[in-house]
C-alpha cells in the first residue's frame, strides 16, 4: 500500500493509470489517492477532481450514487465501522472535506470548503488532562450526521455532529449549523438560526406522484420521478411525509417485485399496481416521516393516511 501511494505522488501518471485498473468506470484526476482497507461502491459518472483524497477504513462502507462530481482536493475520510454515503448528482466542489459517518441525499450542492464531520474531540471530560490524551481515554461517541435530498451549503460552511437538515435546506456562506433543521428552510449566522422558509411544507393526509406540488412529500429515497406515468420509483429505503390527526392506517398504491416493509409489518410487492395496507408503526415518534424499507423493486402511484 505504502508503494503503491509512492508511485502515486511521484509519477500522477502512473496513479492516474492505477486508479483505472482497481476502480473501472470511475473517473479521477491527477493526484487523486483512494486508500481502502474497507468497502467503497460507485455508480455510473463519478468523477473524483485532482488532488482529492479518500481514505476507507477497515469495516466502513463508502457509497457514491450516480452522477456524483467532487471537486478538486477535497477530502473523504471514514474512520474505523462507519459509513458515509452521497447521494446521486450531488455536487461537491473544492476543498469540502466529508468525514465520518454522513449521509447526503441527492441533488446537493456544497460549495468550496464545506466541512462535515460525525466526530468531534473529548475535552472536559477529565479536563485536568491534554484533549489528545482525553480523545485516547475517553474517546468521544460519533453522531451522525444526516442530509435530505436538495440541500444548497454555501462557501465555507459547517455542520456539527449529529445534525438532520431536512430537505430542500439553504445554508448561507459562513454558517455554523448547531441544530437540525426542518425542511425547505433558509440558514445562515454562526451558530445559524432559520431566516424563512422556500416552501410551505405542510405534510397531508394524501400525495399522488402526478402532482409536481406533492413532490416534496415523496421525502427521501426515490430514484426517478415519473410525471408523466403518475410514478415514484423507490429504493431500497423510502420515506413518505404523510399527516393527519389521529391516523391509525397507510394505504399505498404500488407495483413492482418483491417485499415492502414499514416497521415490524411485511407485504408482498404486487406485479400490477395493487392498493396495500399497513397499520402506522407503534413508534409513532417520526410522524409525519413515515419509513419503508423495499426488498426488489418498488414503484409509488399514491398514498394516504386514514
Amino acid at each position: 500500500m505504502k508503494m503503491l501511494l509512492y508511485l502515486q505522488r511521484a509519477v500522477p501518471l502512473c496513479g492516474l493509470l492505477l486508479n483505472k485498473l482497481k476502480f473501472p468506470g470511475l473517473w479521477t484526476g491527477l493526484h487523486v489517492e483512494i486508500t481502502s482497507a474497507g468497502i467503497i461502491s460507485y455508480g455510473k459518472g463519478v468523477k473524483l477532481g485532482e488532488g482529492t483524497r479518500v481514505d476507507v477504513s477497515a469495516g466502513s462502507k463508502l457509497r457514491i450514487e450516480d452522477g456524483v462530481i467532487v471537486g478538486r482536493n477535497a477530502v473523504i475520510s471514514l474512520p474505523a465501522s462507519v459509513e458515509l454515503r452521497i447521494g446521486a448528482a450531488t455536487a461537491v466542489q473544492d476543498n469540502c472535506r466529508l468525514q465520518g459517518q454522513v449521509s447526503v441525499g441527492k441533488d446537493c450542492i456544497f460549495a468550496p470548503n464545506v466541512f462535515i464531520s460525525s466526530g468531534s474531540h473529548t475535552f472536559d471530560k477529565l479536563p485536568h488532562l491534554s484533549i489528545k490524551d482525553q480523545d485516547r481515554i475517553a474517546a468521544a461517541t460519533d453522531h451522525p450526521v444526516r442530509i435530505f435530498d436538495d440541500c444548497w451549503f454555501g462557501v465555507n460552511s459547517v455542520v456539527q455532529p449529529g445534525i438532520t437538515i431536512g430537505r430542500g435546506c439553504v445554508i448561507g456562506a459562513n454558517s455554523v449549523i448547531t441544530q437540525d433543521l426542518p425542511p425547505y428552510s433558509v440558514a445562515a449566522g454562526n451558530p445559524a438560526r432559520v431566516l424563512r422558509t422556500r416552501l410551505n411544507f405542510v405534510p397531508k393526509s394524501r400525495i399522488e406522484a402526478t402532482r409536481a406540488e406533492d413532490l416534496p412529500y415523496f421525502y427521501d429515497g426515490f430514484r426517478d420521478t415519473l410525471l408523466d406515468a403518475g410514478l415514484q420509483v423507490a429504493g431500497s429505503e423510502f420515506i413518505l411525509a404523510l399527516d393527519l390527526p389521529n391516523a391509525r392506517s397507510v394505504r399505498i398504491c404500488i407495483c413492482g417485485t418483491g417485499e415492502i416493509r414499514h416497521g415490524h409489518q411485511s407485504k408482498k410487492i404486487p406485479k400490477m399496481p395493487t392498493v396495500v395496507e399497513f397499520s402506522i408503526d407503534s413508534d409513532k415518534s417520526m410522524v409525519p416521516f413515515l419509513v419503508f424499507n423495499v426488498a426488489g423493486t418498488c414503484q409509488i402511484n399514491w398514498a394516504e393516511l386514514f
